[in-house]
């Protein structure tokens, strides 16, 4: 593998951990989920899905600071 090819092979998993660490992907495992529990079945829009995943994190604050 060229030094390129791992660099940016090096990046793509870094991009994806920062995205799975920051709930970027929380809604494409959302629709995966739906897909295999209930399929078929109605899915909520991307910002009602949003909306509803802040209600629950200010519900539940856990480790955040702020």
């Amino acid at each position: 593998m060229t030094p390129a090819r791992r660099l940016g092979a090096a990046a793509g998993r870094a991009l994806w951990y920062l995205r799975e660490v920051m709930g970027e992907n929380a809604y494409e495992h959302y629709l995966e989920h739906r897909c295999r529990t209930h399929p078929g079945g109605p899915v909520l829009p991307r910002g009602e899905f949003e909306r509803r995943r802040m209600d629950a994190l200010d519900e539940r604050p856990g480790a955040r600071s702020c």
